[in-house]
């Protein structure tokens, strides 16, 4: 058979057994996602055709002809998160991203350069970058350090020098630069140095002549011939050799932008935008919530970077539209929930004393590929005083998703849109000693759909909601030992009820012998300390995994109750299990502040620390894979929770700069083979990614053979998952054709054939 014969007999083949093919490809193993706010714009710039748009935690263009909004972030190659400014040089046609780490990338033809010299350099005080400045072919950083020259002309660009500045023998920080006519300018706290561009030792800091001694200046702009800068509060234009005072802005300036005949104030106080003429007259003014910058291209049409509002351009007086990839309002989201392709996030926040922080920014859904966002701002039950929500999860009954917030009750959103609030006037109780809060911190499902919720502070700390409506409230003593002790709530196998106390080591086990509405056969216990098995300080999650087991994250690693159906005999202690890991030995992430702990279909646990995302193996034993900041795209290694989507593997990592998904290896097994998916599938030519075939029954025997029967692989399944990276045993990639999937459960009594093709 010669090649084009063999080609035309596969195709014919994967037409053959086309309903045994997926035809909806997948994301592939390893894949990384992001799920960041572009509504936080620090600044912007253009080369007249697309705009650049810096935010708190990513990058974004739009293009100003076809309306395309191209969001990026570090998975697209972008070197760091958090930007403090942005440039565009025509020549090069390259945008230049500063960092307030002071990293620096350099974008252009849609790839990121990473230049990290300035971030790595070894010097003592601040590197901050506090603008960006262009021209030529060469960017003008301005920094704490002074103005750091790049050279755009090379693809990766290199820092060709720096310019210092002092006065009175000390160094001074340059807050801007730029340049008019044959003259470089440096705005600075000790006031505007001047420089001709043609002197060759600018490096000199007696090369530059001091104008304005004492003047303590933030912003330049140069229009008409005339050079302006900003003082505290003041306007100032260059007049031969000295400022000359023009206005008062009664705030500080955060930028000074022109425009056709205007002067743009974006004012820090108060957050307006003011246009005025060169007589300085003013000409609009429209209020931001934090605005950074202002961008006219024409007259007509003029843009804005806030970081409440996102991009937004003006069209009218007094009104503008924003612009912003889908994404969430925010980027802080303690609550996280994710299912069957969809995710939930509570955005609120909560200080170090376990306090509520009046953060309005609400709860957010991401639902059939679209994102919406229900804020104080667009809401209108959270327009009266409505703030942090910090916890979410599902209604396995209805369907309904459940958040609670540390301030504002209980949100109930139904499937259908409709909600329910319970706040003041329901039966939640508010805060002891402060009955303008009420705080519903952790809320879960037991086996006979009763939902229930832990009131912070309340009370009766632990509360239900059968299934039929009724309301039900507990209590125990040991909650007075640790007022205000109840967060972090999870049932057991034998439906008893965990809970912790925040800031603190102790647990409580509440079990109401499976009569919700009797509480004189209830029992409980009280856990505390390393006498109870509690490593740390502090208790800061809890989660059950897979085989009834409660796993503890604490201040200082993790601690493991394997006998949770006989705890409430005083018996079960926590292990603080000892693990080797290379060399060494210790307990489970022993010095380790473990914030959060989710179990995936192969029982596997992945674990949120401050120094990033461990995956471990079902007993904790052995590391399989460490995410950080520094071989991820995670934006922080300070992770705030861990939600794993069972039917995808997909794991949602929510950090304090933005949550990011990795599609993983494993998924939750069903009892019986259902809609087997292998993907990709055909495996196209040269793919050396991991194969995946999902839909299995849990933990399946899964053996890969030729059409002739020969065996090519054998696995087990990771819960509902099998993986394969695509060669034999002999470590060789298989020829062009059809292979069997054979698929089969322990005792046999469920099994499936799939098929799928090789492409070479």
């Amino acid at each position: 058979m010669n090649m084009n014969q063999k080609r035309l007999f596969i195709v014919a083949t994967l037409l053959l057994f086309s309903a045994f093919i997926s035809n909806a490809q997948d994301r592939p193993i390893g894949y990384w996602r992001e799920h960041l706010p572009y509504g936080s714009a620090v600044g912007i710039a253009t080369d007249g055709r697309t705009i650049y748009t810096a935010t708190n935690f990513s990058f974004f263009t739009y293009d100003l002809v076809s309306g395309e909004m191209t969001p990026y972030s570090k998975i697209d190659g972008m070197a760091d998160i958090q930007m403090s400014c942005i440039g565009y040089d025509a020549t090069t046609q390259t945008a230049v991203l500063c960092y307030q780490n002071s990293n620096i990338d350099l974008f252009r033809n849609h790839s990121f350069y990473g230049l990290p010299d300035l971030k790595l350099k070894a010097v003592t005080g601040s590197k901050n970058i506090n603008a960006v400045y262009t021209e030529a072919g060469y960017a003008y950083l301005s920094t704490d350090l002074g103005v750091v020259v790049i050279n755009l002309n090379k693809e990766e660009g290199e820092i060709k020098e720096t310019y210092t500045f002092n006065q009175n023998g000390q160094q001074v920080p340059v807050t801007n630069f730029g340049a008019q006519g044959n003259y470089f300018y440096a705005a600075t706290p000790g006031g505007l140095f001047r420089a001709d561009k043609n002197n060759s030792n600018l490096q000199n800091v007696n090369s530059w002549q001091l104008i304005g001694s004492g003047k303590s200046l933030t912003c330049l702009a140069f229009i008409q011939n005339r050079v302006y800068a900003t003082g505290t509060d003041s306007l100032y234009i260059l007049d031969s050799d000295s400022l000359k005072y023009v206005l008062r802005t009664n705030n500080r300036t955060r930028h000074l932008d022109t425009g056709t005949n205007a002067l743009y104030f974006s004012l820090e106080n108060g957050a307006k935008v003011v246009k005025m003429d060169l007589n300085y007259n003013a000409l609009d003014s429209i209020s931001f919530g934090l605005l950074h910058q202002v961008l006219e291209i024409t007259p007509d049409n003029v843009w804005v970077a806030d970081e409440y509002s996102g991009l937004s351009k003006l069209t009218s007086e007094s009104t503008y539209s924003a612009y912003a990839p889908p994404g969430p309002i925010a980027a802080t989201a303690p609550g996280l929930y994710a299912e069957n392709k969809n995710f939930w996030i509570a955005l609120g926040s909560y200080n170090d004393l376990y306090q509520p922080v009046g953060n309005t920014l609400g709860i957010a859904s991401f639902k059939d590929e679209t994102w919406k966002n229900y804020t104080a701002y667009n809401f209108p039950p959270f327009y009266n005083d409505v703030s942090d929500f910090i916890v979410t999860t599902k209604n396995p009954v209805d369907g309904s998703i459940w958040y609670g917030s540390l301030r504002s009750g209980l949100f109930i959103l139904k499937p259908d849109g409709s909600y329910v609030f319970y706040n003041h006037g329901s039966q939640l109780e508010p805060k002891e000693g402060d009955t303008t809060t009420i705080a519903v911190n952790s809320i879960a499902a037991d086996e006979y759909g009763n939902m229930w919720f832990t009131q912070h502070g309340s009370k009766h700390e632990l509360a239900a909601i059968a299934q039929d409506g009724t309301w039900y409230h507990f209590s125990t003593p040991y909650l007075r030992v640790y007022p205000h002790g109840a967060a972090g709530l999870v049932i057991d196998n034998s439906n008893q009820k965990w809970f912790y106390a925040p800031n603190q080591n102790a647990i409580i086990v509440y079990n109401d012998n499976y009569t919700i509405d009797n509480t004189a056969d209830d029992k409980y216990i009280f856990l505390s300390g390393l006498q109870s098995g509690i490593a740390g300080s502090r208790v800061l999650c809890m989660t059950k995994d897979k085989n009834g087991n409660i796993w503890v994250g604490t201040d200082d690693g993790i601690s493991i109750f394997s006998c949770a159906d006989q705890v409430l005999q005083g018996t079960c202690i926590g292990e603080r299990r000892i693990v080797q890991y290379d060399q060494f030995a210790g307990y489970l992430f022993q010095t380790e502040q473990v914030n959060t702990i989710a179990v995936d279909g192969a029982n596997r646990k992945w674990v949120g620390t401050n120094n990033g995302v461990w995956l471990i193996s079902p007993e904790g034993d052995k590391v399989i894979y460490r995410f950080t900041i520094d071989n991820s795209p995670l934006p922080s290694n300070t992770i705030q929770n861990i939600s794993v989507d069972g039917v995808t593997g997909d794991v949602y990592i929510s950090t304090e700069y933005g949550i990011m998904s990795y599609r993983s290896t494993a998924t939750d097994g069903g009892t019986v083979n259902s809609n087997v998916l292998v993907f990709p599938n055909p495996v196209p030519s040269g793919y050396k990614g991991t194969i995946a075939i999902r839909g299995l029954v849990e933990n399946a025997d899964v053996r890969i053979t030729d059409i002739s029967g020969q065996l090519v692989y054998r696995t087990t399944a990771l819960g509902g998952q099998a993986v394969w990276n695509g060669v034999d045993y002999k470590g060789h990639r298989p020829q062009s054709g059809v292979y069997l999937i054979f698929i089969s459960n322990k005792d046999g009594s469920q099994t499936n054939v799939s098929k799928m093709v090789f492409m070479e």
